[in-house]
């Protein structure tokens, strides 16, 4: 990865939307593939030559999937690469908080809307009205539904 590309941590939240910073970022999150499209390395030969391989990551893809004994044991990243990821874990974090907070609001819109709807005034005489009914009045008032019959 080339060192130009990683960004460095600044509060780019209040500069751009989070949209826009979480397409940038995951622009950036390119190199990120399935372990077994990564180029790899034998642990022993990136144990024996250590400092090369580090090399190797910070010049080349920035990332070297680790074998031992040809089975996958490790994906090694650049500090730049992981500090993208930790980046984009914040950036999820505040989008889902944000997510919850318009979930939030719209309940307690609708709640709003309801508690306003029995509160309302004719809600109030619809209530007055059914409990000072007496019980002829209900009688006269009762109409059968489709399920019942008189």
């Amino acid at each position: 990865m080339k060192p130009d590309a990683v960004q460095s941590p600044t509060h780019a939240v209040a500069k751009r939307g989070v949209v826009a910073q979480a397409r940038r970022l995951m622009q950036n999150l390119s190199w990120l593939a399935p372990a077994a499209m990564l180029s790899s390395k034998g642990g022993r030969d990136f144990g024996r030559q250590i400092e090369a391989s580090l090399a190797e990551i910070r010049e080349g893809d920035g990332v070297l999937r680790l074998q031992i004994r040809k089975r996958d044991a490790a994906v090694v990243v650049s500090v730049d690469h992981y500090e993208e990821m930790v980046r984009m874990k914040a950036l999820c974090a505040e989008l889902v908080d944000r997510v919850r907070e318009k979930e939030i609001a719209g309940a307690s819109d609708k709640y709003e809307a309801l508690y306003q709807r029995i509160t309302s005034p004719d809600s109030r005489r619809a209530a007055d009205a059914l409990f000072a009914a007496t019980g002829e009045e209900l009688r006269q008032s009762y109409t059968p539904g489709k399920t019942e019959t008189l």
